[in-house]
Order: C-alpha cells, then sequence, then structure tokens
C-alpha cells in the first residue's frame, strides 16, 4: 500500500493505474453526458491516480488525453449509427427506438474486446466499473481472465430499471464478484437487494460530487437581462425523459394563480426523447411566451442559470420502467448555486434533500400539489434564501475532493500492492 521511503524519508503512495469503464462519457468540453465521470476522473488524476477511461463512441473512436485523462472510445458499429449510448441514455433510447436492439451484441462484444486489449498493454492495478449492468458483468469477466481487482458503482437506473428475474440475479452476481461495490445512496443499495438478501455484501455509499466552486460563481444579472424586472423564474435542468417528470411541471406552472404566473418565467433546460411532445404541451396550454426551452447548455454555462434562478424544481417521478432518480446530482448543482430547490420525494432525493431544513419535498405525479409549493415559495423570499443558505452550508460535504478520497481509500484496500488484499488468481 505505501513503498518504503529512503532512510529518514517519508512514506510515500504507491501510484495507481486506475481503467474505468463506463457506458457514456462527455464527448467535449461542453457535452454534459455523465460529467461526474469527468469530474471524478479530473479529481482523482489530481490525487497522482493515473486514470484511463473506457467508453463507447458516438463517431469516430480513438484514444487521446484529455488534460490528464487517458480516454478511449470504442466503437461498435458504423460510426453514424451509434445511436446506442447518448443521447436520453441506452434504456431511453432502446424504447424508442427499438431497431437498437441490434447493435446491443455488438456493444457488448466490443467493449469486452476494447477492455481486454487495454489490459493486456497497461496492466491497470484495478477497473472501476460504472453502472453494474453491462460495466459490472464485464468487469467480473475481466477479473476472473486476468486477476484485475475490480470496485463497482450503481448509479440508479441499473439498480431501478431491468426489474426481471435475469436482471435482477445478474445484478446481484456482479455484487458479490467485485471486490468492493458502492452506490450513490442508500436507496440505490437497496433497489439491489441489500438490506433484504442477507448474501450480499455491504456496499459503501458514496454519493457523486459537485464542484462547489464552479457552481457558486454563477451572475444573477448575467441571463435575467433577458426577463422584465422583478419576474420570477423557476427553472429545471435535466434529460428531457420520463423519470424526470417534466410534465408534471409544466401542469403545475398552469395552474399556479393567473397573476402569480402573470410574472413567472419557466426556464427548461436539456434535451431529451421528450422534448418535442413538451413543446406541444407547452403550446396547448398557451404558455408558451411564458416557458423557454434552451436546449442542452455546456456545464460550465449552467452557474449562471442556477444563479438567476429563483427557484430550482425537480419533479422526478418513477418511470413505467421503473427507473428513477439515484441520487441527483442536479440538486447539488443548485445547492452550491444557493438557489432554492423544489423536489419529490422518490428515489434517492431524500437523502439528499431535507424537508424543510435545505429544501422542500412533496410527493410525485401531483402537479396540483406541486403547484401550490411553487406558489408558497415563490411569494416567500426569506424562506426561499433560508433554505439556499442552509442547502449551500450541506452542499461543502459533497466537494469532489471528498469523494475522490473516499475512492482512492476503496482502490488502495483491493490493489495488488496491499498485503492484505484477497485477488483471484488469473487464467491468463
Amino acid at each position: 500500500m505505501f513503498s518504503e521511503a529512503p532512510e529518514g524519508g517519508k512514506m510515500t503512495k504507491e501510484p495507481l493505474n486506475v481503467l474505468m469503464l463506463v457506458s457514456s462519457y462527455p464527448r467535449s468540453k461542453e457535452d454534459t453526458a455523465s460529467v461526474f465521470l469527468r469530474h471524478l476522473a479530473h479529481s482523482l488524476s489530481e490525487r497522482g491516480i493515473h486514470i484511463q477511461v473506457l467508453t463507447p463512441a458516438e463517431g469516430r473512436g480513438g484514444s487521446q488525453m484529455e488534460e490528464n485523462v487517458s480516454v478511449h472510445r470504442f466503437r461498435y458499429f458504423p460510426k453514424r449509427l451509434q445511436k446506442l449510448a447518448y443521447g436520453s441514455g441506452i434504456l431511453p433510447n432502446l424504447k424508442r427506438a427499438p431497431w437498437l436492439w441490434i447493435e446491443v451484441p455488438l456493444f457488448l462484444i466490443c467493449m469486452t474486446g476494447s477492455l481486454i486489449r487495454l489490459i493486456r498493454k497497461h496492466r491497470p492495478d484495478l477497473i472501476h466499473a460504472h453502472w453494474i449492468l453491462p460495466q459490472g458483468l464485464i468487469a467480473v469477466l475481466a477479473k476472473y481472465l486476468y486477476g484485475t481487482p475490480i470496485i463497482t458503482t450503481a448509479h440508479g437506473a441499473d439498480a431501478f430499471a431491468l426489474q426481471s428475474r435475469l436482471s435482477n440475479w445478474l445484478k446481484q452476481f456482479v455484487v458479490v464478484k467485485s471486490d468492493v461495490w458502492t452506490s450513490n445512496t442508500r436507496f440505490t443499495s437497496e433497489a439491489i437487494g441489500f438490506g433484504y438478501s442477507a448474501s450480499l455484501p455491504k456496499p459503501h455509499v458514496i454519493p457523486m460530487g459537485v464542484n462547489v466552486e464552479l457552481f457558486s460563481s454563477g451572475d444573477r444579472t448575467k441571463l435575467r437581462r433577458q426577463l422584465p424586472q422583478n419576474e420570477l423564474l423557476v427553472l429545471f435542468i435535466g434529460r428531457l425523459v420520463e423519470k424526470k417528470g417534466c410534465h408534471d411541471l409544466l401542469q403545475a406552472y398552469s395552474l399556479i394563480s393567473p397573476g402569480l404566473r402573470a410574472r413567472t418565467t419557466l426556464w427548461i433546460v436539456g434535451d431529451g426523447d421528450e422534448g418535442v411532445k413538451l413543446r406541444e404541451y407547452a403550446a396547448r396550454i398557451g404558455a408558451e411566451a411564458k416557458i423557454r426551452f434552451w436546449g442542452a447548455i455546456s456545464n460550465f454555462l449552467l452557474p449562471d442559470f442556477y444563479a438567476a434562478a429563483d427557484l430550482f424544481a425537480v419533479p422526478s417521478i418513477e418511470a413505467e420502467s421503473g427507473d428513477t432518480e439515484g441520487q441527483g446530482v442536479v440538486l447539488l448543482e443548485a445547492f452550491a448555486g444557493m438557489t432554492c430547490v423544489l423536489a419529490t420525494r422518490v428515489g434517492g432525493i431524500s437523502e439528499v434533500v431535507r424537508d424543510g431544513l435545505n429544501g422542500v419535498l412533496l410527493e410525485p405525479h401531483d402537479p396540483r400539489q406541486l403547484a401550490t409549493a411553487m406558489e408558497r415559495l415563490l411569494s416567500d423570499e426569506s424562506l426561499r434564501a433560508r433554505l439556499a443558505k442552509s442547502a449551500f452550508a450541506d452542499v461543502k460535504a459533497y466537494g469532489w475532493e471528498k469523494v475522490a478520497e473516499k475512492f482512492e481509500e476503496l482502490y488502495r484496500q483491493i490493489s495488488p500492492s496491499n498485503p492484505n488484499s484477497s485477488l483471484v488468481s488469473p487464467l491468463f
């Protein structure tokens, strides 16, 4: 775990070479796809850990350095037809376009082959698989082929969706065979079966983090120049997919009192499969003049949006597939931006938002209750300020440097350089 220094010197940490296996990763500096993974990778790199990321390509594949992180993008289909991994996410993409199922076997084969090539070439100390299926399952295979220890992290969609007998067995199989597994909230770990099955190892609950410095640096006046003076602004940021509950938010906006609605604007930031339907609904309720759809916005520009908003709404629900919020990183971004949060009590959200203390929680699938809560908060500036101040105090515990430190501790526990780690003998 630690190397011996020359006599009289200090003990130094052995360098670690970690290979992250992911199903999506930002394709550019502006891209928001799984942007939390980029922040984690860079935070670990700043701690002296050599991070490599294996992720699907959308267009051309290949390898490149992104700051101090080596990113390898594998192709799994003709480049213009690779539509499985990005956009709304794998499961929503499959629901929208069932023909994409023909890409799934090639996706799995190409990810496995690319992982094997990287293991042979770089000999990583360990593999960190993000999402249990399919990345965790592929990492378990690599563990038994090459003896490489693995840590598997559940983020939410992998825990809540794909609720068949086979998929549930596969999830638990991956968890049992991993050297360590983590989840972003306790709710996520319980969805895998921990707490109900005595055979499952205990997870390490490590939430994804937030760049507090970045999201607290927003300029409130920059975007508000586009609004009438004294206008109230409600903000939504997220993928426009079923589990985000954005339709309920639009309906709730239409239900607030006419006088308040006349001086309240709703901004929707993000894109996804439900974008067209949501725009049509906004037109149908006659609110298109007061509701603006921004589309996808660079992560680096979001602080100004949070700063401009008077209220940040997270109206998430449980989708028909069972998918819901594992944690809700946007909550932390809003906390850091000192924006009052109104959210629904689903998934792991209630482990982040404490009702009446750092935000307001209400039941999902209830636009009228959502409208009532919006009216209450928009009409009480002092209440919004108190909740936002408390949220900002809480968010400091979610800084990326703290999250990266916790993951490094786990890495070193299972690293081959740790004499107490128990490794599987490789087949090759």
